[in-house]
């Protein structure tokens, strides 16, 4: 499983990349960027989601 704390700068990086004005100038390059960028948000909410869960029933379960 991938390390939220990696999603997240993943996401973060692509976010900047996509702001550098060569990057703007090539439009080609918008498209995959961004869905790059969803993807490493959608897999970081997904992670986060996981660890909150097995938190909660550890949490829950007195034999842990």
């Amino acid at each position: 499983m991938a390390d939220p704390k990696d999603l997240q700068k993943a996401a973060d990086a692509i976010h900047d990349v996509r702001a550098l004005p060569a990057v703007q100038r090539h439009k080609e390059l918008d498209v995959p960027l961004r869905q790059a960028e969803e993807w490493a948000r959608k897999e970081y909410d997904k992670v986060s989601e996981r660890i909150g869960d097995r938190a909660s029933v550890i949490d829950n379960n007195p034999h842990h």
